[in-house]
């Protein structure tokens, strides 16, 4: 029994640094009480949030179109350009129209200047007063009119050029050049990259779970993207009886794109767990144990893991307790007692 407690002290004196071996840099880290939560793994489509199909607005020819499928578009660029030289022509007629009314006003404005003053002084009678301070309100009115009417030239001006409504990439082009086109008639399609979601289907199981937490995790195959903006569909489908569920991905490069298939991780759970570092696991056949300090000696002893956890940690199930001091090399941490045992 001696040469077993001198073989671990000697170990246990390498690990805390007392030692002049090579080994002596061994590590260990602290076993932790942690919160950990527990998820049901969904499967999930992603979507554009903002994805539209634009229609023309005016009538003429098609006479360019600017982008084709797949390319990308910023927002307020003109993706079809429609012949404008009708819209022109009315537009034009509309300055026109407005610039008469405009002098029109000003001259009933003049007469009723002048006749006010003549009838205050009981010059003229009051039926002069009176078709005057009509002949200024219809004045005013037919300006109206007229800038109405420029305003709808000018924006049916405008609507033959075909501007993106937001940032995003053309997926559908619908009309060529020389086609003929009227309100109405679809152009293009397209969805923007910037505002995603996924949407899903939780099992009525754990419906109820799912909306109590919050808590969504979509995995990809190069990371994990955390959200908490969903919306709850407040009903269920008849057949599958499970509820549809859209996340929102944060708006930030996440290098996924409407169509991918990815897997959303809904969190259903949540308590305080026994945690230690992955790495400090040493599998040996159907053993699984970790290195444990304790003061100057060194044990091994068996676990029973639970799941994985990001950031290269493991829950223990049994075999640790909080506080525990566990080796973070357990290949190291064997050469060390084979080396003490041989000495």
């Amino acid at each position: 029994m001696k040469p077993i407690l001198k073989t671990l002290m000697i170990a246990g004196g390498l690990l805390i640094g007392h030692g002049a071996l090579a080994l002596e840099g061994i590590e260990s880290e602290e076993a932790l009480l942690k919160e950990v939560s527990s998820s049901y793994m969904l499967d999930g489509i992603v979507e554009a949030e903002l994805r539209t199909t634009i229609s023309a607005q005016t009538s003429g020819i098609v006479k360019a179109v600017n982008f084709d499928v797949d390319d990308f578009v910023k927002k307020n660029q003109i993706v079809v350009l429609i012949d404008n030289t009708q819209q022109q022509a009315s537009y034009q007629q509309a300055i026109a129209a407005e610039k008469e009314a405009r002098a029109r006003l000003k001259e009933a404005e003049l007469e009723y200047d002048r006749v006010e003053k003549v009838y205050a002084k009981k010059v003229v009678p009051k039926a002069s007063f009176d078709k005057a301070a009509a002949a200024l309100a219809s004045a005013k009115a037919r300006l109206e009119s007229a800038k109405a009417a420029l305003s709808k030239a000018r924006e049916s001006l405008e609507y033959t050029r075909v501007r993106a409504p937001f940032s995003g990439v053309l997926t559908q082009r619908l009309v060529e050049v020389g086609e003929t086109v009227n309100v109405g008639t679809q152009l293009v399609s397209g969805v923007s990259l910037e505002r995603l979601r996924v949407r899903t289907h939780v099992p009525q199981s754990i419906y109820q779970a799912v909306r109590d937490h919050q808590r969504a995790i979509v995995v990809t195959e190069d990371s994990e993207i955390v959200s908490r903006d969903m919306t709850f569909f407040p009903f269920a489908d008849p057949l599958s009886h499970s509820f549809e569920l859209r996340v929102r991905i944060p708006l930030t490069e996440t290098g996924l794109r409407p169509g991918m298939f990815v897997k959303v991780a809904m969190e259903v759970s949540r308590e305080e767990k026994t945690v230690i570092p992955f790495n400090s696991v040493a599998f040996r056949g159907e053993v699984t144990g970790v290195y444990v300090l304790e003061g100057d000696t060194l044990h091994f002893r068996h676990v029973r893991l639970g799941r994985r956890l990001a950031d290269n940690e493991v829950v223990v199930l049994a075999g640790i307790n909080v506080g525990d001091q566990v080796v973070t090399d357990p290949v190291a941490a064997a050469i060390t007692i084979k080396q003490a045992k041989s000495e």
